[in-house]
């Protein structure tokens, strides 16, 4: 009963793993923390029930935690951005939560090996990278959001351009009226420009701390043609009807990518049912005796 016990808590921990995974598939400038509002607190049902355990228990080792993580800080803290903080996430609290799972599934990783179960033991090791699966796949889904709203938003911005208003004041009202991640990147980006960044710095940060192509070719694009003087109507115009067909080619290259995964969940799934009906029929057909088998 306790191996079976151990052998169902090391399943859930692979299982909270994959779960995990899947929902991967200095200058003059002013800093994005220092004019970042304080953020929400998460809701009761977004939080996760292991995290919150995983960052009492990781709490003792942070420091350790920071010092083994320094060298990937910039990474770390850029993927933070990317996935918007979730939670208020900082560096500080990721490396936090990540020392718990360390702690937790290394403890169970060593009392499966006490037990002789090597191969679980190693399974659970897994799950000390929960914490990253988790913080990627917020980050990737962000991304995605940014990405599908950016051709309806630069719609909406050149519209409100069109009618007299100026840039900044227009960005301000359809990031107000079209609330999502790509509105609160955008007032972030007029929240530096009010203390001081020139919109140009502003516009570069907004592009380095998130990874969305068509984001980063609408800031070039904004960019160039605030260099070039070209007239900024002109200018939105021309850059929503790029990120349109940007947005179109993106759309059938994430289904092209999608179609293998499925292919392969399918034959993964199906392989060993159909496997274990043939061999099955084999035998069966065969007209072997199954008392001998079983000694009878």
């Amino acid at each position: 009963m306790i191996v079976l016990g151990f052998g169902l808590a090391a399943a859930g921990c692979l299982a909270l793993l994959v779960w995990g995974y899947s929902m991967i598939v200095s200058g003059e400038r002013v800093a994005e923390s220092a004019v970042v509002a304080t953020p929400k607190t998460a809701k009761k049902n977004d939080v996760f029930i292991l995290n919150a355990i995983a960052d009492v228990v990781g709490r003792p080792f942070t420091g350790l935690a920071m010092e083994l993580l320094a060298p990937w800080r910039a990474g770390i803290r850029k993927r933070i951005d990317a996935a918007g903080r979730p939670g208020g996430m900082t560096v500080e609290s990721y490396a936090r939560t990540t020392a718990g799972y360390v702690v937790i599934f290394a403890t169970v990783a060593l009392l499966m090996a006490a037990m002789s179960q090597y191969t679980l033991g190693l399974l659970c090791l897994l799950g000390a990278l929960q914490n990253e699966g988790l913080l990627r796949g917020r980050m990737n889904a962000r991304q995605n959001d940014i990405q599908r709203s950016l051709p309806d938003f630069l719609d909406v911005l050149a519209v409100t351009v069109s009618a007299g208003l100026s840039f900044r004041v227009a960005l301000t009202r359809v990031s107000d009226s079209m609330p999502g991640a790509l509105a609160d990147e955008f007032l972030i980006a007029l929240r530096q420009m009010e203390l001081g960044t020139p919109r140009r710095e502003a516009f570069e940060d907004l592009r380095n701390r998130n990874s969305s192509e068509a984001l980063a070719s609408f800031v070039t694009a904004l960019l160039q043609a605030e260099e070039l003087g070209a007239p900024l109507q002109t200018a939105l115009m021309d850059i929503s009807a790029d990120m349109r067909r940007e947005s179109a080619q993106w759309a059938k290259r994430k289904a092209q990518r999608t179609t293998p995964q499925i292919t392969a969940v399918t034959t993964a799934l199906t392989l060993p049912a159909v496997m274990l009906l043939v061999l099955g029929g084999m035998f069966f057909g065969s007209g072997a005796d199954l008392g001998g088998f079983f000694g009878n």
